[in-house]
């Protein structure tokens, strides 16, 4: 088939002189289209180490600040504060977990091009999971001292992130595999 110029001003049609245009720009589009995918691709990678590096000085620190808490409250014979440590450094990995879920998000859109719902989901989980037992390691340390209205405010902390946990979960088993599908 034969193209046609057409010159209607206001028209739907386009000119030549408008073709040509958009025929010399289309290099200039592409290659710019494909300087920002390697800048998206390089920023990405960037974000994606940064993320490893904080996961590994939060795995050591939190390693290191348990073993010294661990023999501190050996020498003062405080079984209180052993389980403060214990708690503290289960928050710690907990952080760890929620540092390396994003960076698998990262990795996977390196390697796809898309991003999917499920890490969120489990980030979610973990942060209220991690909530939760910071909530119970400062009801275990106050003990008898807390007042009611602060034992009243824990509850619902407790509860609120009891609902979300339990909204995630339910999320995940109802979206099931097809989060993933929709990605691949």
């Amino acid at each position: 088939m034969e193209e046609r110029e057409t010159h209607k001003e206001g028209g739907d049609d386009h000119s030549a002189d408008e073709q040509q245009t958009r025929a010399v720009d289309a290099p200039f589009a592409l290659r710019f289209g494909q300087f920002l995918e390697h800048a998206d691709t390089i920023i990405h990678a960037l974000v994606g180490i940064c993320f490893l590096i904080s996961a590994v000085v939060v795995l050591g620190y939190g390693a290191w600040n348990f073993g010294f808490q661990i023999l501190h409250s050996l020498s003062l014979h405080n079984s209180q504060f052993v389980a403060e440590t214990v708690i503290q450094f289960l928050s710690d990995l907990l952080l760890v977990l929620i540092i390396m879920e994003v960076l698998g998000t990262i990795v996977h859109y390196l390697r796809v091009r898309t991003t999917s719902l499920r890490p969120f989901l489990y980030i979610g989980i973990i942060s209220a999971s991690r909530n939760i037992l910071s909530i119970g390691a400062r009801l275990a340390v106050g003990g008898p001292s807390i007042n009611a209205t602060g034992f009243r405010n824990a509850m619902i902390e407790l509860g609120v992130s009891a609902i979300v946990v339990l909204a995630l979960g339910i999320t995940l088993k109802l979206l099931g595999r097809g989060i993933d599908n929709v990605s691949e």
